[in-house]
């Protein structure tokens, strides 16, 4: 499937913003022993709330063994943990550490990144843009499946 020119130039620019931000992916792992879908996750969880793992799961698009990996990984780090529903005591609720909470607001370590140098060159009109743009490409899901996506 060939891409119309505009689709591929999408598809290209983003490619060439991740090279940018890989420095920094590599600095969260190793500063935080996070990937960026841990940091990620810690987010989703900040904004939904306690959940049961299922829910968390339906959430970041993974299956139910993806995120039990995931939950013991964050609960090792312990920005997680895993509490009886009050509801239901067959139900186990993944709620957030302090320190999970913590990580979940603090976008420090972004602050002297090259990215955000980047970022915060650009004149505050197009700040405001981009940022609305990025939020509306991580609210929206998929509508097609990623192995239907050529270049």
């Amino acid at each position: 499937m060939e891409l119309e020119s505009g689709r591929r130039r999408v598809l290209r620019a983003y490619i060439a913003t991740l090279a940018i931000a890989e420095p920094l992916h590599r600095e969260l792992s190793t500063r935080r022993g996070l990937s960026i879908a841990d940091f990620r996750a810690v987010r989703v969880l900040a904004r939904v709330g306690e959940s049961p793992q299922g829910r968390l799961g339906d959430e970041l698009g993974l299956p139910d063994s993806t995120v039990t990996n995931l939950v013991d990984r964050l609960e090792r780090a312990a920005l997680v943990e895993r509490v009886p529903s009050p509801h239901d005591r067959r139900v186990r609720l993944v709620s957030l550490t302090p320190a999970g909470a913590g990580l979940a607001d603090d976008v420090g370590f972004l602050t002297g990144s090259e990215i955000a140098g980047r970022l915060f060159a650009l004149d505050p009109a197009d700040q405001a843009t981009l940022a609305e743009l990025l939020e509306r490409v991580a609210a929206v899901p998929s509508p097609i499946p990623a192995t239907e996506v050529t270049a």
